[in-house]
């Protein structure tokens, strides 16, 4: 191999580690700003002094950490079993006929949200579901194959694009 070749692959390769480097930099970007990855911290807040607002020639301001802890929202939490519960009451399937699945999961400061599937054992078809989990548990707010109800969507802050229309309370299917 001649040293021309080789540089042309040193320089591909290169090429690729940078493309892949910005790539992966660029998703991880878009998913904080769309919610799904959370930051966490457990830093303690520092603040200045009242010294730091003397006149330049005193000695410089001291930090010092505060006495009051910043409050952290409850972490959210649910299990399958809290998901089946909630979408057999909101379904009316019984709980050994019933099989679900979750395809989205949002997490928020104060609440999850979520979306799947939702089928009786043996039947052909299935529906759709959101439910919310918050401190009060989990809700199943809608489970169908259609337009939700406005009312079932609206007041959750579900995404748009997993219903894009709903109906409102005079029956128009309105854009959400």
């Amino acid at each position: 191999m001649n040293s021309s070749t080789k540089i042309a692959i040193s320089i591909f390769l290169g090429f690729l580690v940078v493309a892949a480097a910005v790539y992966l930099g660029l998703s991880k970007l878009s998913l904080k700003s769309k919610g799904i990855i959370e930051k966490q911290t457990s830093q303690k807040e520092e603040v200045i002094s009242p010294s730091a607002t003397s006149p330049m020639n005193s000695p410089s301001p001291t930090l010092t950490p505060t006495n009051t802890p910043t409050p952290t929202p409850a972490e959210i939490t649910w299990t399958k079993s809290d998901i089946l519960q909630a979408l057999v009451q909101k379904t009316g399937i019984p709980e050994d006929k019933i099989t679900f699945s979750i395809s989205k999961e949002i997490k928020e400061k104060d609440k999850v949200l979520l979306r799947g599937g939702v089928s009786e054992k043996g039947a052909m078809g299935g529906a759709m579901f959101f439910a919310v989990v918050d401190k009060d548990g989990v809700k199943v707010t809608y489970a169908g194959n259609g337009v939700p109800l406005c009312s079932e969507v609206n007041p959750y802050g579900y995404p748009k694009s997993w219903a894009d229309y709903c109906v409102d309370e005079n029956g128009n299917t309105v854009k959400r």
